[in-house]
């Protein structure tokens, strides 16, 4: 279990992301080029790019994986013989840990991933840490169009949230903790995002932190962040959310329903403008 621990931390590093132990101070990785072929050499179905070229050795997979590898977006799937399968199945068995997404070529918008043996050489370092991955990111799958649990929280200047109250309002929730470098590193970026929305009052920004109350005004009396912040909520966040790597950001319709779970501000502003163009 120790030496899977280490390299699901080594996972946590290249997708830019902290991993569940508060502990740990993850970097966001530099963006690294990966080889492709050019488009307009591509066909439709083809690869994006070689399966030799990502493959090479574990660092090869995981530059390709940080950049291009986004589970939990929308996209068609396909197995080893390119039959299309169901999101959740191309997930389920990702989870087995013998499988790598590999990105293929469409000529539209539409994102779409075919299943392809890892290789032999590789099984060992990546298999288990690829099979977490999709493990999170099928949990998070099976929540979307589900009520979100319950909650009443009290954020660290008193004021009260909960489900019943933000009824009728787009909720936004940012799972985090103070050492976790890529939460703290997007902040700008999402409060950027809330004063976009400043005077729309049906959006909650609410962010849920695992430190206590004192250790979260002492951070925020040096970093602005404009969130609503929660104060002792790994529990909800671990048995509730299933969250599992940080951060993790929940965009809730007006009617309590889970719509999406994404992995950073880019993807949550993304998906935040979607909700209130409906």
């Amino acid at each position: 279990m120790r030496n899977f621990h280490a390299i699901f931390l080594l996972f946590a590093l290249f997708l830019g992301s902290c991993s569940q132990n508060p502990g740990s101070k993850k970097d966001q990785t530099d963006t690294i080029q990966v080889s492709s072929v050019k488009e307009d050499e591509l066909k439709a179905g083809e690869p994006e790019f070689p399966l030799n070229s990502i493959t090479i050795d574990f660092m090869s997979y995981w530059t390709y994986h940080d950049q291009y590898v986004k589970l939990y977006r929308d996209f068609t799937a396909t197995d080893e013989k390119d039959k299309s399968i169901k999101k959740e199945d191309f997930l389920l068995a990702l989870t087995t840990g013998k499988y790598l997404p590999l990105l293929i070529h469409t000529k539209d918008s539409t994102t779409n991933y075919k299943l392809i043996k890892i290789p032999a050489k590789l099984l060992k370092d990546i298999g288990g840490v690829v099979a977490d991955y999709a493990k999170t990111q099928l949990g998070y799958f099976r929540m979307e169009g589900k009520p979100v649990p319950k909650f009443v929280f009290k954020d660290v200047n008193g004021i009260k949230y909960s489900s019943d109250e933000a009824r009728g309002k787009i909720i936004l929730f940012k799972c985090w903790f103070i050492k976790c470098v890529a939460c703290v590193k997007e902040m700008p970026e999402l409060n950027e995002l809330v004063q976009k929305y400043k005077n729309r009052k049906d959006i909650l920004f609410v962010s849920l932190a695992i430190d206590d109350k004192k250790a979260l005004q002492d951070f925020l009396s040096k970093t602005k962040f404009d969130y609503a912040v929660i104060p002792n909520q790994e529990k909800y966040m671990a048995e509730r959310l299933k969250v599992r790597q940080y951060p993790a950001h929940f965009l809730i319709d007006k009617n309590g329903i889970l719509v999406k779970t994404v992995q950073n501000a880019t993807e949550t502003a993304e998906i935040l403008e979607k909700l209130v163009s409906q």
